[in-house]
C-alpha cells in the first residue's frame, strides 16, 4: 500500500496562502458589499462594475505614470468621485424602494461594462506586480504580490473594523443604520452617513479590482465573477455583518483554493453554493447575524 501522502507539507502551505489571497480579494469585494447593504439595505449591483473600472483604470494610468502604487492610488480616487457623483444623483432617490434601486443599479451595471467592453475590448488584459518574484515563507517561495494581497486584506480589515467600533463615524453608521429617525434626532446628518458610507464601499470594491490585475486577467465582466461569490459571503456570514464577511471570504477562499485539486472551477463554485445552501437552511441569519448590524 502506497502510503504517501496526497499533499507535501510545501503543498499545504502553497494552497493555504493561496487560499488567504484568493479570500482577501473576495472580502475586498464583500466588504463594501456589507458596508452599503447593512447601512442602506441596497443590493448594489454596480459594485461588480466598479471592480473591472477599478482594474482598467490602474491599467490605464500604469501606462501614463508608470507607477504601479500612484496609479492604484489615482484609480481608487477616480473611482471614488464617480461612485459620490452616482450615489447623489441617483441612487440616492431610490433607498426607500428597493426593487427599484436594484434595477437601477444593475442597469448601471451594464452600461459601464459595456462602457469598457468598446473601448478596451473584449480581451483580457494584465498588469505587472510591482514587486516581481517571490520569497521565501515556511520553507516555501509564494509570490510577492499575493502576500502583499494578504497583508492589505488583513490592515483594510483592522482599518475598517476600527473605525465601525472606535470613532464617530462608526457610531453614527451604527445609529443610522439601527434607529435613522433617531438618530437624526439626536444631530446625525443621515444624508452625509449613507454617502461616506457609499464611497467608501466603491473605493473597496477598485482597491480589488487594481489589486487583483497582476494575478488573474482585466476583463470587462470581471466584477460580474467576484459579485456572485460577494453575495454569497455576506449572505452566510450574517446580513450587515461586516466580521462576518471577513471569516466567510477566508473560509470561501480556502475551499475553493483546495477544491481545485480535485475537481474542476465550475465544481467548487457548485461546491460551495450547494454548501453555503445547506448552511443558510440550518443557520438563516448566518455565522453573525443579529438585529445589529456591523459586529
Amino acid at each position: 500500500m502506497d502510503l504517501t501522502p496526497l499533499l507535501t507539507s510545501d503543498q499545504i502551505i502553497t494552497y493555504a496562502l493561496n487560499g488567504f489571497s484568493n479570500g482577501m480579494i473576495l472580502f475586498l469585494v464583500a466588504s463594501g458589499l456589507t458596508l452599503i447593504f447593512g447601512l442602506i439595505g441596497l443590493i448594489n449591483f454596480t459594485h461588480g462594475a466598479m471592480v473591472a473600472l477599478g482594474g482598467y483604470l490602474t491599467l490605464v494610468f500604469v501606462g501614463v505614470t508608470g507607477s504601479f502604487w500612484l496609479s492604484l492610488v489615482a484609480a481608487i480616487v477616480v473611482v471614488s468621485v464617480f461612485g459620490l457623483l452616482l450615489e447623489r444623483t441617483i441612487l440616492h432617490h431610490l433607498y426607500e424602494e428597493p426593487l427599484l434601486g436594484f434595477l437601477a443599479t444593475f442597469g448601471i451595471h451594464l452600461v459601464v461594462e459595456e462602457l469598457l467592453s468598446f473601448r478596451f475590448g473584449d480581451q483580457s488584459r494584465s498588469l505587472t506586480a510591482p514587486f516581481p518574484g517571490s520569497m521565501d515563507l515556511l520553507g516555501v517561495a509564494y509570490p510577492k504580490h499575493r502576500l502583499l494581497i494578504i497583508a492589505i486584506g488583513f490592515a483594510v480589515a483592522l482599518v475598517i473594523g476600527l473605525v465601525l467600533t472606535r470613532t464617530r463615524l462608526g457610531l453614527e453608521i451604527h445609529a443610522t443604520a439601527i434607529q435613522p429617525d433617531t438618530a437624526e434626532i439626536l444631530g446625525v446628518n443621515s444624508r452625509k452617513v449613507y454617502t461616506l458610507t457609499f464611497v467608501l464601499g466603491t473605493a473597496l470594491a477598485a482597491l480589488a479590482g487594481g489589486l487583483v490585475g497582476p494575478i488573474t486577467s482585466i476583463t470587462p465582466g470581471m466584477g460580474t465573477s467576484y459579485m456572485v461569490q460577494a453575495f454569497l459571503v455576506i449572505i452566510v456570514g450574517g446580513m450587515g455583518s461586516f466580521k462576518g464577511s471577513f471569516v466567510v471570504s477566508i473560509i470561501v477562499g480556502q475551499i475553493t483554493a483546495f477544491g481545485w485539486l480535485i475537481l474542476a472551477p465550475t465544481y467548487v463554485e457548485l461546491t460551495v453554493f450547494v454548501a453555503a445552501m445547506a448552511f443558510i437552511l440550518y443557520k438563516p441569519r448566518g455565522f453573525f447575524g443579529k438585529p445589529e448590524v456591523f459586529e
